[in-house]
Order: C-alpha cells, then structure tokens, then sequence
C-alpha cells in the first residue's frame, strides 16, 4: 500500500493484482474527486455525498470501478462485480486501512476488488492566535 499526500487530502492505494503496483488511473479519479469536493465544500452539507459506477480512464485493464466521495472519506474501488454490495467493499477497505479491523472480511470472495485507494481531508492544525505589541 502506497501513502501520498496533497495540499487536500492524504492518500493511500493498494497494488493493483493485475498491474503489479498502483492502479494510476484510480489514482487520478481519486484526486479528481478530492478536487471536487474540496470545491464544494462551501456549497453542500456535511453529509453530501456521490456514488456511482465509472469505467476507469486510461485504465490499461479497462476496469469498471465504482466510487463513494463523501467529505470525510473518498474511496474507489477497481474492478468489482456490479452485483457487490458497497457495504462488502467498504469492510474490506477498512480491514486494509485498519489493524483493529484485520479479522474482518468480505461475505463473498468475489467481493474483493482488485485493487483500492482513498483519500481523507488532511487535517490541519488550528492557527495560533498572534499577540499583538
């Protein structure tokens, strides 16, 4: 797993099991995605939130992958079937990102993407008040 950092969000990817190493076209919908919401952060509530279904691209594997960019986490995930639940991927996904999770896993085998990245808001300390003379 790969760790990464942005002026807006941290990021982590799993190796892609056909590529060998991180999926860039996942990456590339991550960090458009984190662009996006950074964007609208000021025009939507805490609790938006867009899922859905994309064909990656540039993807050299031409995987499908479906995605779920909240404010707090974004997450998408490569070459799923269609009928996987979000609630299966997202235990995996937490079992990767989680050592107390580790025992958790997917209800199908079938479930498991082939590779997986995410991205969350960094987290910036608070400005130090200034003292004026």
């Amino acid at each position: 797993m790969t760790k990464e950092t942005q002026t807006t969000h941290d990021f982590v990817a799993t190796t892609c099991l056909h590529l060998g190493r991180p999926c860039p076209a996942a990456e590339r919908m991550l960090r458009a995605l984190a662009g996006a919401l950074d964007k609208a952060r000021h025009v939507t509530q805490e609790d938006f939130e867009i899922t859905g279904d994309s064909q990656l691209d540039g993807c050299e594997k031409a995987c499908p992958a479906r995605f779920a960019a909240r404010h707090d986490r974004i997450r998408v995930f490569c070459d799923v079937a269609p009928a996987t639940e979000t609630a299966d991927l997202d235990r995996f996904a937490d079992a990767m990102l989680s050592p107390v999770l580790a025992g958790v896993g997917l209800t199908s085998p079938d479930a498991m993407p082939r590779a997986f990245g995410e991205a969350r808001p960094r987290v910036t300390a608070p400005e130090k008040p200034r003292l004026h003379a």
